[in-house]
């Protein structure tokens, strides 16, 4: 399992947890990422000469009009430093906007810059990436057996932060009691009143309850199947046993919104065995 590391333009870090392979469209009206040529400042291709001549281009500049929508290259986690920046991103996603480049260089080819962090060519596999600052991404990983979880949300995206906290593995939480412990499931996002489907084929065990008090949304199930021993809460299910199919319709997801308001809708996802869940999904 390689890590990749990038430079792009936000100040951010991005954290991959999907299949490895060609990155994503970069920007809108380049689908196949094509590199800036030659113009008046320069080439845009991996180790062009700079004026200098003394340095070398380490990046690749990704053709991309000035306004033009920008897409995630891979899904992973941006971590930006204005809080409301940050959040869970899936390839292909719209996370920027490319910035005027024309005002601050008239005549010059607008493009992306994209730059590994260890400064090796990365042309072969194109990170995109957003344009504000300066970012780094990490890309880490393998590929996701699982289906569907949530109508309206093909790609599983997971919940990023918000103002109850961050719905990925690992994240930080804070008991009651001042406590802190780490987050050992992941929120994929859910509107309230989704329908849910089954992520693999296999059988609905049991009821799950994720709360002693009861609530609009203490309700769940455990499926096991194809290799695979999942809680899924906050759904209300068509049925607490029996045989399921990947992608049939299991459920319902509960009203959040009243339990948490301002929150991201999300079904949580555990693994019986407490690992991470995120490269299944």
């Amino acid at each position: 399992m390689k890590m990749l590391v990038v430079i792009a333009i936000i100040e951010a870090t991005l954290i991959s947890s999907v299949a490895a392979g060609p990155w994503g469209q970069i920007c809108a009206g380049n689908p196949r990422n094509t590199i800036r040529g030659c113009d008046e400042f320069g080439c845009g291709d991996y180790g062009a000469p700079r004026e200098d001549s003394r340095r070398k281009h380490l990046g690749v500049d990704v053709i991309c009009g000035d306004g033009s929508t920008v897409y995630a290259p891979f899904s992973g986690m941006i971590e930006i430093r204005p809080v409301t920046y940050r959040g869970w991103i899936n390839k292909g996603q719209t996370i920027g906007e490319m910035l005027p480049m024309q005002r601050v260089y008239p005549g010059i080819t607008s493009h992306v810059h994209v730059q590994n962090c260890n400064r090796f060519n990365n042309v072969c596999k194109m990170f995109p990436l957003k344009l504000i600052v300066c970012v780094a991404l990490v890309s880490i990983v393998a590929a996701g057996p699982w289906g569907q979880i949530c109508a309206g949300n093909p790609s599983n995206e997971i919940r990023g932060c918000d103002n109850k906290g961050c719905g990925k593995y690992g994240a930080r939480r804070i008991s009651k009691d001042g406590t802190i412990r780490r987050h050992q499931e992941v929120d994929v996002v859910c509107n309230d009143g989704s329908t849910v489907y089954a992520p693999f084929t296999g059988t609905i065990q049991r009821q799950v309850i994720p709360y002693k008090i009861n609530n609009a949304i203490n309700d769940g199930i455990q499926l096991s199947g194809s290799g695979f021993c999942v809680k899924m809460l906050y759904i209300k299910p068509v049925t607490y046993r029996g045989q399921i199919t990947k992608g049939n319709n299991i459920g319902v997801m509960l009203p959040m919104q009243r339990v948490y308001p301002g929150i991201t809708s999300h079904v949580h996802i555990e693994n019986c065995n407490k690992k991470d869940p995120t490269g299944n999904l």
